[in-house]
């Protein structure tokens, strides 16, 4: 991997979406720290507070400060590593603190825990990776609280496990009092009323840890409430989602591929020895009945929570995961490897009860593998004997080390583990396919020179026909009109999907523009692969995910050997004077071209923007029709052959035309051509797009194919329209003269001044409504007015008005005076503690 190889680190998550947000990371700390709340690089803009925290928060992304874009990925194989290292350091650091093994002995458990089939499977999510590092400390600031009757780090360390990542802290907080209750359960206090008294003052440390962390949870609680916390699960499915013999199969090395990082099983590796080392803690006389209970009782429900869907929405926050699959099985493997430490120091001479259960669960993972062999993708034959021979291993060295440990079974042991976690990591990392540097580099760059010289001052947004991810204008710092992120609100995709875009619950693409909403949206300048230019993987020209040829009416502003870039004479500002018919604009559902033209005309008061309901004709090569022509099925006939519905027409003017497609027309079920000419769709579609078919090409046939990838396609909503160039041009006029004069902006605050000409004129804006922004004019608060169940506006009074639009990020004035009031408390409370033992 980059610097030492020629593929890079990046593989799906950390590719399509981490990636871009550690280079935003950079340009909001270096360029414009505003992106911290609120960012137009997120779709047409978007709250940004909630997706710091959850995405960016962690201090080790600091290192990223320090590396170019196209170098990021170096720095993340370092940080990865890090990250590794660090969560065995702090592994050794608990088990030799707390006594639970020697020093020696120790690296046998913290190097299992920091190589865990959790951490394996997860290390593209670093935004998760923290929190396994900062759990042993956590626990060992836990056993203070019991051991010394000390809190002075535990409140900290689970506060700063909130604020680094809230969504698996979230985990940990519903581990840390079983936990507690575990670890009271060993102590000598006879006393049950004290054991309580200490576990209350535990709890209620962890109730100020939340506390302090108010001033990220609270704001986040807000937007996911408008977002993702919308999919939170609102009645309870009773059924086990997994076969538990599959569970035991993730105890062979590698047991992890691409279908189980969707919708697999836990993945909860660990070396077999420490499966040995949890028989002996249960069969250990040192241990209480009570303690061993509890251990119990403990791995009983995270293993139950595997298989069992109410335990398992309870772990991950009340909402299914969308991929990555029970995010918080590392919490088990810690556990696991901690009674391990404990139960292989205290072992027992002729501990044959430890032998006889590892050994039947090895035979019985053995021979679960043996049979599902064939019927699981994440297990071979060669992984089970591997399985086999590492299992072997650590019981014939058990079986020495329960009589002598000497330093000889522990290096033995310590190979044995090393062999294992190295095995497994290989397997499972090498079951997937990576990105080159040549290729993320070479399309960061061609967008970085496609984009560099733009001017700085103004506000505009820059469209793209080809990108890398949907991230591409937050890592590069543009406003864009795109994005990806468990943060995007419920509106924002609804809104793409009635414009006409690619767009998903969690993600938006522009990708189906045509000049009306270019226009609208602000969108005046546009980077496109050049005809010309290379056709290597990572190029624009492999990454086209748009078909544009009316780009060909925009300013042609610079040509580079891979990439054009144009500026577009219609684009509107991003805020102006309307008429008052905005407020009658309506959303056509499944009619995008309507929907634009409908919002166009009632800003400017004109009409004739388009032409609908164009003929064309339509025929079918080997293909069957199943119903009337609109909303019907069509059917291969021959299943071998090429079959495909051709679309024609010949345009009567120079205009631009567009044919409205489905959903079903997406691009794993279609490809398509027109006039012979393969063309570039965007990978994802679940509304109605418009199609841009032809440009300034009067006279000349034209001929859409659609070719079924499948036996079978839903076909509807096809519709042809014209817009008129000379209409574009009249009302890009008529709303370029009423734009804000004196116009400033930033990311949070926008301002200038506005003359109505008469009463009931308003200021129309582009920008995205949320609880967050303001609106000020003539110094006076007004209530804010939506165009569209999306957009800002306000109405005017005649005259010329000072208007101020600024965003401040809801509830965190009011949760910082909880966070800062609770950590006033909390020191109270110290500084007491010390005054009293003077």
């Amino acid at each position: 991997m980059f610097p030492f190889g020629h593929n890079s680190i990046l593989t799906v998550d950390l590719g399509q979406q981490y990636i871009d947000m550690f280079a935003g990371f950079k340009q909001t700390i270096t360029r414009d720290p505003a992106q911290l709340f609120y960012s137009f690089s997120k779709n047409f803009g978007g709250e940004m507070f909630s997706e710091w925290a959850y995405y960016l928060l962690s201090p080790l992304n600091l290192i990223f400060l320090f590396f170019k874009q196209t170098d990021l990925t170096a720095a993340i194989l370092f940080v990865t590593a890090l990250r590794f290292g660090l969560a065995g350091l702090s592994m050794q650091l608990l088990l030799v603190k707390k006594n639970f093994a020697g020093k020696k002995t120790a690296l046998i458990f913290s190097t299992s825990y920091a190589l865990n089939g959790w951490m394996i499977a997860n290390q593209v999510n670093l935004l998760w990776q923290d929190q396994i590092i900062l759990l042993p400390l956590i626990i060992y600031a836990l056993t203070q609280c019991f051991d010394e009757k000390k809190y002075k780090a535990l409140i900290p360390l689970f506060s700063l496990s909130i604020i680094d990542n809230f969504y698996i802290a979230y985990m940990i907080g519903l581990f840390l009092p079983l936990f507690a209750f575990w670890y009271l359960a060993r102590t000598n206090e006879k006393k049950w009323t004290k054991k309580l008294i200490e576990y209350f003052k535990f709890l209620a440390s962890l109730a100020l840890s939340v506390l302090i962390s108010a001033f990220v949870l609270i704001p986040t609680a807000f937007q996911l409430l408008n977002g993702k916390g919308q999919d939170t699960v609102r009645s309870i499915d009773w059924s086990f989602a997994a076969n538990s013999v599959d569970l035991l199969l993730k105890l062979i090395p590698g047991s992890f591929d691409f279908d189980q990082m969707k919708t697999g099983q836990a993945n909860f590796f660990i070396p077999f020895l420490m499966v040995i080392g949890v028989f002996a803690f249960i069969c250990s006389k040192k241990e209480k009945i009570i303690s061993k209970i509890s251990a119990i009782l403990i791995i009983a429900i995270y293993l139950l929570s595997f298989t069992w869907q109410p335990l398992n929405i309870l772990f991950h926050m009340m909402q299914y995961p969308v991929w990555y699959p029970y995010r918080y099985s590392f919490i088990l493997c810690f556990f696991i490897i901690l009674l391990a430490a404990i139960g292989l120091k205290n072992s027992q001479k002729h501990a044959l009860t430890v032998l006889s259960l590892s050994t039947i669960l090895m035979i019985i993972i053995s021979f679960s593998g043996l049979f599902l062999d064939k019927k699981t993708s994440f297990i071979s034959l060669p992984q089970i004997i591997l399985f086999i021979v590492l299992s072997i291993a650590s019981l014939s060295v058990y079986m020495i080390y329960k009589n002598s440990n000497s330093g000889k079974t522990i290096f033995s042991f310590f190979m044995i583990v090393l062999v294992s976690t190295a095995a497994n990591l290989f397997i499972a990392t090498n079951n997937f396919s990576y990105l080159t540097q040549d290729e993320y580099r070479r399309t960061v760059k061609s967008l970085e020179n496609s984009t560099d010289f733009l001017p700085k001052k103004s506000f505009y947004r820059i469209g793209q026909t080809f990108s890398r991810t949907r991230g591409d204008p937050f890592a590069n710092g543009f406003a864009g009109g795109m994005h990806f992120s468990s943060t995007v609100d419920k509106a924002t995709p609804n809104l793409f999907g009635s414009f006409g875009q690619a767009a998903g619950d969690y993600y938006t693409a522009y990708s189906y523009g045509t000049i009306m909403t270019d226009s609208l949206f602000a969108m005046k300048y546009f980077v496109a692969p050049s005809p010309a230019g290379s056709n290597e993987a990572g190029s624009p020209k492999r990454m086209a995910d748009s078909y544009r040829p009316d780009l060909s009416d925009y300013k042609l502003i610079r040509k580079r050997v891979d990439t054009q870039t144009y500026e577009n004479p219609y684009a509107l500002p991003i805020a102006f004077l309307a008429d008052n018919k905005v407020f009658d604009s309506r959303i056509y559902p499944q009619n995008p071209i309507m929907t634009s033209a409908n919002l166009l005309e009632n800003i400017s008061d004109e009409s004739s923007l388009i032409e609908p309901s164009l003929p064309f004709y339509i025929n079918t090569l080997n293909i069957k029709q199943n119903g009337q022509f609109e909303g019907f099925t069509a059917e291969k006939i021959d299943g071998q052959r090429d079959a495909a519905i051709n679309i024609t027409f010949t345009p009567n003017n120079n205009d631009s035309y567009y044919l409205t497609i489905p959903s079903s027309f997406n691009q794993e079920n279609v490809w398509i051509t027109i006039n012979g000419q393969v063309i570039p769709q965007s990978p994802d579609q679940r509304d109605v797009v418009a199609l841009n078919v032809a440009n300034h090409e009067r006279g000349t046939k034209k001929e859409i194919s659609i070719h079924l990838r499948k036996t079978s396609l839903f076909v509807s909503n096809l519709q042809l329209y014209s817009i008129s160039h000379q209409k574009m041009k009249q009302i890009s006029d008529i709303v370029k003269k009423n734009r804000l004069k004196s116009f400033s902006w930033s990311q949070t605050n926008f301002s200038g001044r506005i003359n109505a000409d008469h009463k009931g004129q308003v200021l129309m804006t582009t920008i995205p409504d949320s609880p967050g922004w303001h609106l000020k004019i003539n110094g006076i608060k007004q209530k804010k007015k939506i165009v569209d169940q999306y957009f800002i506006a306000a109405s005017l009074k005649k005259g010329t008005n000072t208007v101020k639009i600024y965003y401040q990020e809801p509830y965190l004035e009011e949760a910082l005076i909880i966070s800062l009031f609770t950590l006033l408390i909390v020191l109270s409370f110290k500084r007491l503690s010390l005054s009293r033992k003077r």
